[in-house]
């Protein structure tokens, strides 16, 4: 005779549930009564903190009291307060790496030239005819200028406004829904000012001017030219989607993965359409240099699209649940061990993330379970006890969620 607790599905004892297979069961029933009366009690006793504090608030000084509207009111200042901010900071942050990658961009150019004129003056009599090719050294230079640039400036501003720098990039964010609306708006105007403003001030201060506007090579096809931007784009901004957009124990480190991802895409595209990856950064060189080629469009066109091409893919993996294909890989393999006053063992602490436990929403708050969720859902603390009871029931396992 089988054990009437073993028909447990075995596919959900192993995501922690521990209800019968049967939908119909009065175990299911009554867990689901049960789930009912606690968010029922919750309401409750919301709607009865609120009645205390409206007693206490009309018992204070008129000066004092406050309501809705003064709330509303404080929070619109608070939210321009921090616009105003995170609008500073992007400039100051993007007007720094713009500053040191043009400046690195244009030694590395003229080192170059000046390798080149050595050259042709030593083998002036071979007349060899072609231009000179482009110096591996150098490339490394320019390249590694761009990227440290990026993850040091980056890594600086990203508490304040994200660090983002480039309006290709402040798109890809407000597709995830990273950043509203209004401030991708705002942040938009702000990055390609300060890169007019950083070329302005790197052609004051560096001897002979800047020469980092960015142009196809001679081999180069327009088509080409365009998917290299395209490809490119895409590799920075889904490297910025998984480091930065999901969080997870490395997220504090997303500034060198992003610095890295920038980093490679220059070394390829660097001599071949002068790795721009950024509309703001060929527009401030062009600004101040009062020239616009033909095939300019290709610096403003191509970004957005690789942008739009990862926020698919990202968008897509999302969709799919992709923690679930390779489960752990944000694990440290240790738990916060849960014991009783004897010293046994009754449980564990495991961090989980808040897509596996769709419930959570409706119990920290019962008003919030039809809301939308969240862009970047942060992890959740979820207590897993395993107790063993003794007797016809065997092992038991129940999940509770925090």
């Amino acid at each position: 005779m089988t054990d009437p607790q073993s028909n447990i599905d075995a596919s959900a004892l192993e995501k922690g549930l521990s209800q019968p297979t049967s939908p119909t069961s009065p175990s299911t029933a009554q867990h689901t009564r049960r789930r009912r009366h606690g968010i029922h009690h919750h309401h409750h006793f919301h709607l009865r903190r609120k009645r205390e504090a409206e007693k206490i608030q009309k018992k204070l000084p008129g000066v004092m009291q406050t309501d809705d509207a003064d709330v509303d009111r404080l929070r619109r200042r608070l939210n321009v307060k921090n616009e105003i901010v995170a609008g500073i900071a992007e400039f100051c942050g993007t007007f720094l790496f713009l500053l040191f990658s043009f400046g690195i961009a244009t030694q590395a150019g003229q080192q170059q030239l000046s390798q080149s004129t050595s050259e042709q003056t030593q083998n002036q009599s071979q007349n060899s005819g072609g231009g000179s090719s482009l110096d591996t050294n150098q490339l490394l230079f320019s390249s590694l200028g761009f990227g440290f640039s990026l993850a040091v400036n980056a890594w600086v501003f990203f508490r304040v406004s994200g660090g983002l720098f480039n309006p290709a990039v402040t798109l890809g964010l407000f597709i995830s829904g990273a950043v509203t609306w209004y401030r991708a708006i705002i942040l938009t105007f702000i990055q390609f000012v300060s890169a007019i403003a950083a070329a302005g001030v790197a052609q004051l201060i560096t001897p002979g001017g800047i020469n980092a506007r960015t142009k196809l090579g001679g081999a180069t096809t327009v088509a080409q030219g365009f998917f290299i931007e395209f490809f490119s784009t895409a590799l920075l901004m889904f490297a910025i989607y998984m480091l930065a957009g999901e969080k997870h124990k490395a997220t504090f480190l997303a500034p060198v993965g992003i610095g890295l991802a920038l980093f490679l895409a220059e070394l390829y595209a660097t001599g071949l359409t002068g790795g721009s990856l950024n509309p703001a950064r060929t527009l401030g060189p062009d600004v101040i240099a009062a020239q616009f080629d033909g095939t300019t469009w290709i610096y403003y066109v191509a970004p957005y699209a690789g942008v739009l091409l990862s926020g698919a893919i990202y968008g897509l993996l999302k969709v799919s649940r992709y923690e679930t294909a390779n489960e752990g890989q944000d694990g440290d393999d240790t738990a916060l061990l849960l014991r009783d006053a004897d010293g046994n063992l009754t449980g564990a602490v495991q961090k989980v993330a808040a897509t596996e436990v769709p419930d959570l929403p409706a119990m920290k708050d019962p008003a919030a379970a039809d809301a939308p969720a969240p862009a970047q859902q942060a992890d959740a603390t979820s207590m897993i006890t395993a107790a063993e009871h003794q007797g016809e029931g065997g092992d038991a396992a129940k999940k509770l969620s925090l």
